[in-house]
Order: structure tokens, then C-alpha cells, then sequence
């Protein structure tokens, strides 16, 4: 039981992990470096992280996870990647940049 008690006091801090960030987004890397289609999952995957970022740490973890996973992706044009919010019809409060400071999302 105090196993139990323990594991939501854990994840209290963010419920959103940078594995999952990864997992939705994945379908949106080629978009992000050659262009074309946005494949439906892309927008799938965009929408689930959305949803699942509820609270004002999760949105920073999100931040902090889309921004560090966007860095190590060679040729990744950062102009591109800010439409896939409204092509998938979502909003973003931010536009992922190399240099934007997730300690300020809110």
C-alpha cells in the first residue's frame, strides 16, 4: 500500500514525461525537417499532449522535453514545425525555439 501512496506523490511534481513527449511527436519529424503532408498521426500525437498537459508543470516539462528532443533533430526547420499548431487545429502560447525559456510557460 505505501507503494501505491507513493508512486502519485512521485509524479505529482509533472504526470507528463519527455518518453511520451517523444512518443506522440515522432510522427511529426519529417514534416519538421522535409515538409509535405502532416500525417494524422503527427496531429493525433500533438492533440494526446495537449490534452495530457494539464497544470502549469506539466506544460513546462512539455516545453523542456519538445525543446531538448527538437535540438537533437538535424535539419529540423523550427519555422515549419510552429505551423503544425494550427494545421492540426491546436494552439501553442509559445514558439519552439532554440533558445525559449520554458521556466516562463505557463
Amino acid at each position: 500500500m505505501s507503494i501505491l501512496v507513493g508512486v502519485p506523490e512521485a509524479n505529482a511534481a509533472s504526470a507528463i514525461t519527455c518518453e511520451q513527449v517523444t512518443i506522440w511527436l515522432t510522427p511529426c519529424i519529417g514534416y519538421g525537417v522535409f515538409g509535405g503532408v502532416v500525417p494524422n498521426a503527427c496531429c493525433s500525437g500533438i492533440k494526446a499532449l495537449d490534452a495530457a498537459a494539464k497544470t502549469a508543470e506539466d506544460r513546462r516539462t512539455k516545453c523542456q522535453c519538445v525543446k531538448e528532443g527538437a535540438a537533437r533533430i538535424p535539419g529540423l526547420n523550427y519555422d515549419r514545425v510552429n505551423t503544425l499548431p494550427d494545421i492540426c487545429g491546436t494552439t501553442c502560447p509559445y514558439k519552439l525555439s532554440p533558445t525559449l525559456d520554458c521556466s516562463k510557460v505557463n
